[in-house]
């Protein structure tokens, strides 16, 4: 039944977020569960996506306490136009709420949070260059409940669910500019799996503007 009512809850997310209105979206993806890696543990991770945009990004973990974990984020992105390699940078604190079972017989792992994200491209000649930001900044609500598997690992699956005013800017090599601010939300719901005590593997889906594949992997490096 437990199982059931999971799955059901991650139903729900999902369909909320395939709803949702589409924005430039996040070149980072997930990559992550609702539980928390514990105070003063570090993660180092590494991941990839083939998306609207294609992105290589690397993440640092780090648990500010027990239930609390922040995240830095550094990648580059390209739009696959004639445009330069760009870096992104965002960064995100995750709060676990929820723990599955305990005294209230949680169904899966919660975590809510804030979280903040820019990129850039520039795309022309230098006499012909034009100019896009996005700059986004939100909240997020993350549920993930994790199955033992054969060899006594863990799979998770999860699903994160954002609201986030997405602000761009557009600067044209004519001299024009444009901004415009919107609140937008996506969804990106995957699967992680523990393939030892110290590394996590992540395959993912977004759909949040930046729509489509996100892999990655991370490493216990504290």
């Amino acid at each position: 039944m437990k199982k059931l009512i999971t799955i059901a809850i991650l139903m729900v997310v999902a369909l909320a977020g395939t709803n949702a209105m589409a924005g430039a979206g996040s070149v980072f993806g997930t990559q992550a569960t609702a539980v928390a890696i514990g105070h003063r543990a570090g993660y180092f991770g590494l991941g990839l996506g083939v998306a609207d945009l294609t992105s290589v990004v690397g993440t640092f973990d780090y648990g500010l306490s027990k239930y609390t974990t922040g995240r830095l984020k550094l990648g580059f992105a390209d739009d696959g136009a004639q445009s330069d390699l760009q870096l992104s940078m965002g960064a995100e604190m995750r709060w676990q709420i929820w723990q599955v079972g305990g005294i209230n017989k949680r169904p899966i792992d919660l975590a809510i949070g804030p979280m903040i994200e820019y990129f850039k491209f520039d795309e022309g000649s230098a006499t012909t260059r034009n100019s896009l930001s996005i700059f986004q900044f939100g909240g997020f609500l993350l549920g993930s409940h994790s199955f033992a598997v054969s060899g006594g690992q863990l799979m998770t699956p999860y699903a994160k669910l954002n609201v986030r005013i997405e602000d761009a800017h557009l600067k044209t090599y004519t001299g024009i500019n444009v901004s415009n601010s919107d609140l937008k939300v996506g969804l990106g719901t995957g699967v992680a799996y523990q393939l030892t005590n110290t590394i996590n593997l992540y395959g993912e889906f977004q759909v949040d503007g930046n729509n489509g594949l996100f892999i990655g992997a991370d490493f216990k490096v504290m």
